[in-house]
């Protein structure tokens, strides 16, 4: 974690007790008069301090505490914390002392026998392989300079568990004097959750298509993007829990013109290079292979202009975009929907209302996906929800379906032959097996698992409060945010989210 102290670690190459992040014991064997004495132990802590070299996350020094004279003082010079292109974290000490102070100020002979470390700023892994995964170390002594390796397995568990819900929320501009767009999406998650491995981001053809004309003529496919004649295509920031800096990357378009290619890269210390196919039937991203790094905000924002990538003729200026998530270990899948409407366009040509939105796109990589969603009866204080969810393409089918209210709705029990009962709750295309409420969440389970459910809340199930009913009066709820949870027959759990603009 290198936001510790606000980041101020990162600044200051002198230890800190403020910046630590953890602690051990290091033995050692002194030699006096060339005779190896009885060992010794010496506590340490282990402090981040500012990156020893270019292209370092940042530094590890260790201190030591004299075990005489109670004074401590840092062990040699800081390692090197680096980060690779997929994420690994490396630690790399140089110049280990082979003295020490250990009975005063002259420094004796040592042979460091064990270091011993226990780190309590470290972000677990989301991905639980199996096998284990192997934590790997090398180290050579003064006697022989030959790097001696070992391992042993770092057993991770419980990453099902691990909440996983990404947003997606896009906006596209079109360009006063041509038909370019520049668009920018946005992804954001919560520090605690899972990460993604895989990222699908669609938008519907009827709004957007990839802008072939100035692909050909502006030169903008790149071989590699290292290559200085490379043209970047937009920018990308990532912003995460661990680091106390915004990441800023450049953007590219690869591969060819029949498979192309959206490439994005980010400097030290995070080189971090992303790679997305583009499918051009479907209009899909599909970036694979994302390295398992917690990030807040991931914004990608491809410039407009005669030479965007994509265009529009503004005929169905209105969408949705959709993103498709796939966890490390793939157990775990979520969808969300942001609807959009690019600017721009002529407002005589915009079409689609109360959250069910022209040309939206069916969500790729096989997930289940929220087709349709409608809040209506706000303003009357009459509220009803209607969510058409259907599985994904060859995907399994829906089994079960947990639908928390946005706020300022609550679900309603009747008392019926003395038993509180929720009622007003229906399906079409599917048969309802058995309703549950826990914790202000409608559990529903299908009789037999299904490719299509049109769940319907109607207003006997629902209640307005009374500062819903008047923000929805004077016109001031824009949009509602659904988040449902859907389990399929195999038992996979998706997350699908939907921004919702009410019906009157």
């Amino acid at each position: 974690n290198a936001s510790i102290d606000g980041g101020a670690c990162l600044s200051d190459s002198m230890p800190n007790p403020a910046c630590q992040v953890g602690t051990g014991t290091v033995t050692a064997t002194p030699f006096l008069l060339g005779l190896p004495g009885p060992s010794v132990g010496v506590r340490v802590t282990f402090d981040l301090v500012a990156p020893p070299a270019p292209g370092d996350l940042a530094g590890l020094a260790i201190v030591a505490t004299n075990p005489v004279t109670g004074v401590p003082a840092q062990l040699g010079g800081p390692g090197d914390i680096t980060v690779s292109a997929q994420g690994a974290v490396s630690i790399a000490f140089h110049n280990i002392p082979d003295t020490y102070p250990i009975l005063g100020p002259a420094a004796v002979p040592i042979a460091v026998d064990e270091i011993q470390s226990t780190f309590d700023a470290l972000r677990m892994p989301t991905r639980c392989p199996s096998p284990a995964a192997r934590f790997a170390v090398s180290a050579d002594s003064y006697a022989d300079p030959t790097p001696k390796p070992a391992s042993a397995p770092l057993n991770v568990s419980g990453c099902s568990s691990l909440p996983f819900s990404p947003q997606l929320s896009a906006s596209a501009v079109k360009d006063s004097g041509d038909s370019g767009v520049a668009i920018t999406t946005d992804v954001t998650q919560s520090a605690g959750e899972a990460t993604s491995g895989t990222t699908g981001l669609s938008f519907p053809s009827a709004v957007l298509a990839p802008n072939a004309a100035a692909v050909i003529s502006g030169g903008l496919l790149c071989g590699d993007p290292s290559f200085a004649s490379c043209k970047t295509i937009g920018s990308s920031s990532a912003t995460s829990p661990l680091y106390p800096r915004t990441l800023v990357g450049r953007v590219y378009l690869t591969g060819s013109l029949a498979a192309p290619a959206i490439t994005v890269t980010f400097p030290p210390p995070f080189a971090l290079t992303l790679n997305g196919s583009v499918n051009l039937a479907t209009n899909t991203t599909t970036f694979t292979g994302v390295p398992d790094l917690p990030l807040a905000d991931l914004q990608v924002s491809l410039a407009g202009g005669p030479q965007a990538a994509f265009a529009t003729t503004c005929a169905t200026p209105s969408g949705d975009a959709v993103g498709s998530f796939i966890s490390q270990d793939g157990d775990l899948l979520a969808s969300s929907n942001a609807p959009f409407t690019v600017a721009g366009c002529p407002p005589s040509t915009s079409t689609g209302t109360g959250g069910s939105v022209a040309g939206a796109t069916a969500a790729p990589l096989g997930l289940p996906s929220l087709a349709a969603a409608t809040i209506s009866g706000l303003r009357r204080g009459r509220p009803a929800i209607s969510l058409k969810l259907i599985a994904g393409r060859g995907a399994p089918r829906l089994s079960t379906v947990s639908i928390p209210l946005p706020r300022g709705l609550v679900y309603v029990r009747h008392r019926i032959h003395r038993r509180l009962v929720l009622v007003g709750v229906t399906a079409r295309y599917a048969q309802i097996r058995s309703l549950a409420l826990s914790r202000g969440r409608l559990m529903i389970t299908l009789r037999r698992p299904a490719a299509t459910a049109l769940i319907l809340l109607s207003p006997r199930a629902l209640h307005e409060t009374a500062g819903l009913r008047r923000h929805a009066r004077r016109r001031r709820v824009r949009l509602l945010r659904l988040t449902l949870a859907v389990t399929t027959a195999t038992g996979q759990r998706v997350t699908l989210t939907r921004a919702v603009r009410p019906r009157s």
